[in-house]
This record gives C-alpha cells, sequence and structure tokens, in this order.
C-alpha cells in the first residue's frame, strides 16, 4: 500500500504527477513492494524480536512489512499459542492519521469471523506502539504463488470463489476493503491437504457510513496499490463496494492468465485504468464465459459493474465452471493440484412407490402365465380328440392306472 499526491488527476485523464510519499520507486510501487523507506523501517522494526510485547507476547521472528506495519510470529505466553502480531512502523507511531488507520484496521477485524477472512484476537498499545493480534497462517501469499505461474483451472475457480465469498462478507458486514491485491490475499495450508484463501490486512477498510471517513483523508492523496486501483479511487471519487469488485476482476483476471490485466510505472498504470478496457483473457471452451463477466466488474463506470462481491459470486456460479463448491460460511478444502473427488452417497432405500410397482409387475405376469397355460389346456382338451385327452388327465390327476383308450378310427 502507498500514499500518492495526484493533482487535477481527472482532468489529465491518465497522465498524473504521482509523488510517491513512502518513498516506494515507481516499480516498486506497481508491485504493491516495500521501497528504501520501507526496508529501512523493516530493519529498525527488527529490534523487536526476542522482546515480550505487553507481558503477554514473546517476539520471535519476522514476517513480513507492509506500507504502515510489521508482522511478526509470536508466542502468547500464557497460552502458549502460537500468533501473529502486526506492530504499526516506527516512522508511523507519531502521527495521529496513521495511528488511527492502524486502530481502525482492528477495529474493523473485530467485526468479523469468517472462513476467508484473516481472524483478529486481540489488540491495544504497549510502549505507545498500537498493536494487534491475529491468527498466525502457514501458507504463501498469492502474490508468491502467482510468481511461479498460474494455476490449475480448478484450484483458480476455487480461489476466484472464496475471494468472492469473503469480500460479499465484508461488503454485508457495510465495510468495503480498499485495497484488494494479491499481496493481500493468503493460501492458508490446511492439514488435510489443499488450501483455503484468506483476506488481509485491512488497513485501509472503510465504513459504508457517512462520516466513516472523516479526517483520515488528506485533500488530493490516494491511498491503495496502483496495479488494481479502480478509476473512482484515483479520481478521488466515492469509493464503496463496487470499487472492490473491480480490483478483485483484475486479481481474477490475473488468475486465469498468468499475467496483469495493467502494467508499467504508476501514471501509466493511472491512465489505463482510467482509459484502458480490460485486455482479452484468450480463455477457450466453458471458460470463455468469464470474459464477459470480468469486463462488467472492471467497467470504468462503477454504475455499470456488479454492485457488490454477493452479486460477482451470484453471477459467477451460474456460469457453473466449478466441480466443486464452498458453503458461504464453510472453508473449501478443494485440492490444489487435482479436481475434488465426488462426495460419496448412501446407498437409497427402496422407496413405496417401487415396490408396489414392483408388486404389480409380478402380477400381471403370474396373470398373463395362467391365461396362456388355460389357452393351451382349452386347446388341448378340446376337439375330436378331446374326451380321450381328458380321460387320461383325470386318471392322472386321480392316481389310477389303466390302458390309454384307443382314438376312434385306430382299433
Amino acid at each position: 500500500m502507498a500514499r500518492y499526491h495526484i493533482p487535477n488527476v481527472a482532468a489529465q485523464l491518465g497522465a498524473p504527477r504521482a509523488v510517491l510519499a513512502s518513498g516506494m520507486s515507481p516499480a516498486e510501487a506497481a508491485r504493491g513492494a516495500p521501497g528504501a523507506a520501507g526496508r529501512a523501517a523493516q530493519s529498525q522494526d527488527a529490534s523487536w524480536i526476542g522482546k515480550c510485547l505487553d507481558g503477554r507476547y514473546q517476539i520471535e521472528q519476522q514476517l513480513g512489512a507492509g506500507g504502515a506495519g510489521t508482522v511478526y510470529r509470536a508466542r502468547h505466553l500464557g497460552l502458549n499459542r502460537a500468533v501473529a502480531v502486526k506492530v504499526l512502523l516506527r516512522q508511523h507511531q507519531l502521527r495521529q492519521a496513521s495511528r488511527q488507520r492502524f486502530e481502525r484496521e482492528a477495529q474493523a477485524l473485530a467485526q468479523l469471523s469468517h472462513p476467508h477472512v484473516v481472524a483478529i484476537s486481540d489488540c491495544g498499545v504497549a510502549d505507545d506502539v498500537p498493536f494487534l493480534v491475529m491468527e498466525l497462517l502457514e501458507g504463501e501469499g498469492l502474490d508468491a504463488r502467482l510468481k511461479r505461474g498460474k494455476p490449475p483451472v480448478e484450484l483458480a475457480l476455487q480461489l476466484m470463489r472464496e475471494l468472492l465469498l469473503g469480500l460479499g462478507y465484508v461488503h454485508e458486514r457495510g465495510l468495503v476493503h480498499r485495497d484488494i491485491k494479491p499481496g493481500n490475499l493468503f493460501l492458508e495450508q490446511l492439514p488435510a491437504g489443499g488450501v483455503r484463501l484468506k483476506l488481509l490486512d485491512f488497513g485501509l477498510a472503510k465504513l459504508l457510513e457517512p462520516g466513516g471517513e472523516r479526517g483520515l483523508t488528506m485533500n488530493g492523496e490516494v491511498f491503495g496499490t496502483p496495479a488494481y486501483m479502480p478509476p473512482e479511487q484515483i479520481t478521488g471519487e466515492g469509493i464503496d463496494a463496487r470499487s472492490d469488485v473491480y480490483s478483485a476482476a483484475l486479481v481474477c483476471f490475473e488468475l486465469f492468465t498468468g499475467r496483469r490485466a495493467y502494467t508499467g510505472h504508476e501514471a501509466e498504470l493511472f491512465r489505463q485504468h482510467l482509459v484502458e478496457p480490460l485486455p482479452p483473457l484468450e480463455l477457450t471452451g466453458k471458460l470463455a464465459a468469464l470474459e464477459a463477466l470480468l469486463r462488467r466488474a472492471t467497467d470504468k463506470n462503477k454504475q455499470q459493474r456488479f454492485g457488490d462481491a454477493r452479486e460477482l459470486l451470484a453471477a459467477f456460479d451460474a456460469l457453473e465452471l466449478s466441480t466443486s463448491r464452498a458453503l458461504p460460511h464453510a472453508p473449501t478444502r478443494a485440492p490444489t493440484r487435482a479436481p475434488a473427488a465426488p462426495r460419496a452417497t448412501r446407498p437409497r432405500k427402496p422407496q413405496g412407490g417401487s415396490a408396489l410397482r414392483a408388486g404389480a409387475l409380478v402380477i400381471c405376469a403370474l396373470a398373463l402365465a395362467a391365461i396362456v397355460l388355460a389357452g393351451g389346456l382349452i386347446a388341448l382338451l378340446g376337439g375330436p380328440d378331446g374326451h380321450a385327452r381328458r380321460t387320461l388327465l383325470e386318471r392322472a390327476l386321480s392316481g389310477t392306472s389303466a390302458e390309454p383308450a384307443s382314438a376312434p378310427g385306430k382299433q
């Protein structure tokens, strides 16, 4: 996440002068990577390692750093449990706006409880340093996974659906994330195999309520990641759930193509977001239907997009592309390299209607056999020789023996 000062962007239509307030180079900003200032802060914040935060969290290892905070692996001494602790970067600790954003991330996460959103367990201030405590996730970021190439189709479909499930829940709770990108999406490795996507970093989350952003954004400043930033976030217009839809669709584009939709230095990225349509996905077969879906989700006019991630998810599900479906509040456990195995089903017990139909068929068969047999007897016992055949039949049934009577004309 970086901060930019963009004078009169709307009038220049994508030729803004972006002043990087975070010290990032243009290439680093496009990647969402920490710049020189961020790297310096990371080395300084390594001094936390070995210390006990708030008398409860023993800091063990640095896991990473973003634009506002450094994340450490720590151990809760009372519970003897591994956790992740995020500490506000030193250069931001004296800035009231930065502290407010950090506190707002804790408040936003405290409202959320969903399998595809990172869970927070504690927050506070120790030695005048704000911190928050989250579940420790084993796995890798989606950005690291994409560096190895696009995932298999079934995994890409799973991750798209899980992203929309988590983001849809966030929108349902009245929040906008405002910084959806691969670096803020984590692929948690599941004990039983497979991965589960989780949304991270709610430092820019905004409540969809009047005044929710008051005093936290200066005029002319834009916060976010240029490669995934919707046009209205660049121009400073109103941001809502449709802004997240735009960014999420760009992540999905990358999942299925293995490349970013828009590339270049920050000014070129802004121009493309403002005027360039989504590049072709070049998908074939049933997957080709995704192109129209993602084009609508990335329309430059947010009025033409899906209203929120839940609407986009409903349209995605209607395509019936995936062989596995995740429940809205249940983790998806699809394998990473092969389609999900079909679920075992119990043998069905015969229904009452089926038994009656089977019995009726047996009765009909018996009746037909009786009719055929009776017809044969009638044919046998009738006619000129019928009397002699009847006499023989009667004696056979009574158990008596006698010489058969000669047929007339045979004496």
